[in-house]
């Protein structure tokens, strides 16, 4: 376990993100369904069932570990993984089936050797980096995490559309 992080890396997604997500999906109403893995206290499933769509959620805290999942229950994707283990969670998401997905993400996933092999198999749609800075780590004080959000509309894309994304209104 790594020093001074909270265990299974449970950082509560900041309201202020969740919404900002939520919004801008093209969720599915009807009979599909949402997969929300990393589910914590419930704020992205609470949201999405909000706009009248199912979720099927789990947490590692629960019992329910996506590194185990084989097959995913859902096409759709959407979640605040934990962030020691993006690069993994990305791959395995696609290799058991995931479709689309949406993740919380921090800001320079791709500013390195292995984020940019990873964008060369994995490109995104969307990448939007949030235009706040959010208490993410819970340490009371300044802001302290600068975010990003990345949605996949299919495992890989040939190109990806770079956005930033304003604090919402309601907030």
């Amino acid at each position: 376990m790594n020093k001074g992080r909270k265990p299974n890396d449970y950082y509560p997604t900041p309201h202020t993100v969740v919404g900002a997500v939520v919004s801008r999906l093209s969720l599915p109403l009807g009979s599909e369904k949402v997969w929300e893995p990393c589910c914590g206290d419930g704020r992205f499933a609470d949201a999405i069932r909000l706009t009248g769509t199912d979720v099927i959620q789990g947490d590692i805290a629960t019992g329910d570990n996506f590194f185990e999942t084989k097959k995913a229950p859902a096409k759709l994707l959407v979640t605040n993984p934990p962030f020691k283990e993006i690069r993994k969670f990305i791959d395995h998401a696609f290799t058991i089936g995931v479709e689309r997905m949406a993740l919380v993400c921090p800001e320079r996933l791709w500013a390195c050797k292995k984020g940019h092999d990873q964008w060369q198999r994995h490109r995104p749609s969307v990448w939007a980096n949030l235009n706040w800075r959010e208490d993410y780590l819970q340490k009371g004080g300044s802001p302290d995490r600068a975010l990003a959000v990345g949605i996949w509309e299919e495992p890989h894309t040939d190109w990806c559309l770079y956005q930033v994304w304003e604090k919402p209104q309601d907030s």
